[in-house]
C-alpha cells in the first residue's frame, strides 16, 4: 500500500492537533523556579500596589526612569522616605525635576528672544548664565515641594494611626487574639495607610515574623513613630498575655491630644501670616478714604 504525501502530511497534522489538544486539556506541571519566585516574600512586587507595577505614564517619567537606570539611586540621593509618604515613584520625581530644569534653562532664552524682537539687545552671556542658574534652582524645587507634601502626608498618617488604635482596642475588647486584632482592624479601614498596614501584616506572615515586628519596621520606613506604638503594646499582649485595651485607649487619647495641639499651632501660624496682609489692606483703605478729605482741607 502506497501512501501519498498529502495523506502523510494530513495524518501528521491531525496527530499534532490531538497532541496540542491533550496538552491543553491536561494541566501541565508548573515550573518549580516560577512557583518559588511567586512565593518568595522578599520580592516586593508580590504585595506592592498596582501603581508600582505600571509602566511610566508620560514622557517625563520615562526620561526619569532612564536617568535612574543610567546613573543609579545612590548617585542621585533621592528622598525615598518622603516619596514613600506621598506615594510617588522615583522615576516620576526625577521626570518632574528634569522637566522643571529644562523649563528653567529655556526661560531666560525665551525672555531674551522676546526682548530682541522688541529692539533690546542683550549679550549672549546673560541668558546663558541665567539659564544655568534657573535650571539649578528649578532642579531642587521639587525636593522642597515633596518635603512639605511629606509633612502633610505624615499628619494624615497620624490620624489614620489614631483610628487604627481605636479599632485594635475594639477588637481586643471583643476577645480577639493579638494577631487577629491587628489584621481585622486593618481590614476595616480605608486609605493608603491601612493598605500599607495590611500589606505589612501579610508580608510579615509570609516571612514568618510577628505582625507587630512588621508594623515597627513600617513605622521606621515611613518615619511615623506613632505607628510603632500599637506594635509595642500588642507585642506585650502577644508575648506575655497581658490585657492591653486600656493601654491602647490611653495611647489613642494621647495621640488625639497631640493632633489637636498640632492643629491649633498650624491655625495660629496661619493667623500670624495673615497679620501683615490685613494691616497693609487696612492702611491702603485708610489712605483711599482719607486722602480726598485731606486734599480738600489742604486746598481750602
Amino acid at each position: 500500500m502506497i501512501l501519498s504525501p498529502l495523506v502523510v502530511i494530513g495524518g501528521a497534522m491531525a496527530g499534532l492537533g490531538l497532541v496540542v489538544a491533550a496538552h491543553g486539556i491536561v494541566p501541565a506541571r508548573p515550573d518549580l523556579k516560577d512557583v518559588l519566585a511567586r512565593m518568595d516574600a522578599s520580592r516586593l512586587e508580590n504585595l506592592e500596589r498596582p501603581r508600582r507595577t505600571t509602566v511610566p505614564a508620560n514622557a517625563m517619567e520615562k526620561a526619569g526612569a532612564a536617568l535612574l537606570r543610567s546613573v543609579g539611586e545612590s548617585t542621585l540621593r533621592l528622598p525615598h522616605r518622603e516619596l514613600e509618604l506621598i506615594r510617588r515613584s522615583p522615576a516620576a520625581h526625577l521626570g518632574r525635576k528634569l522637566g522643571l530644569a529644562l523649563y528653567g534653562l529655556l526661560l531666560p532664552v525665551v525672555a531674551v528672544a522676546l526682548a530682541t524682537v522688541g529692539g533690546v539687545l542683550i549679550p549672549f552671556s546673560v541668558p546663558a548664565v541665567a539659564g544655568i542658574g534657573c535650571a539649578v534652582l528649578f532642579w531642587f524645587a521639587p525636593d522642597l515641594q515633596i518635603k512639605q507634601q511629606a509633612v502633610e502626608a505624615k499628619e494624615d498618617c497620624r490620624y489614620a494611626v489614631k483610628a487604627y488604635l481605636r479599632l485594635v482596642q475594639l477588637e481586643r475588647a471583643a476577645d480577639a487574639a493579638p494577631t487577629q486584632a491587628l489584621k481585622r482592624a486593618a481590614e476595616v479601614g480605608e486609605g493608603w495607610v491601612f493598605t500599607r498596614i495590611r500589606d505589612t501584616i501579610t508580608r510579615a506572615e509570609l516571612e514568618g515574623i510577628s505582625p507587630w515586628d512588621g508594623l515597627k519596621r513600617l513605622s521606621v520606613e515611613l518615619d511615623v513613630p506613632e505607628l510603632g506604638a500599637p506594635a509595642d503594646i500588642i507585642a506585650i499582649a502577644g508575648e506575655e498575655g497581658a490585657a492591653v485595651g486600656d493601654s491602647l485607649g490611653a495611647q489613642a487619647r494621647s495621640l488625639s491630644g497631640a493632633l489637636v495641639t498640632s492643629a491649633k499651632a498650624a491655625a495660629n501660624k496661619a493667623s500670624e501670616k495673615m497679620v501683615m496682609p490685613v494691616a497693609v489692606l487696612v492702611l491702603l483703605m485708610t489712605v483711599y478714604v482719607g486722602y480726598p478729605a485731606l486734599a480738600r482741607i489742604m486746598a481750602s
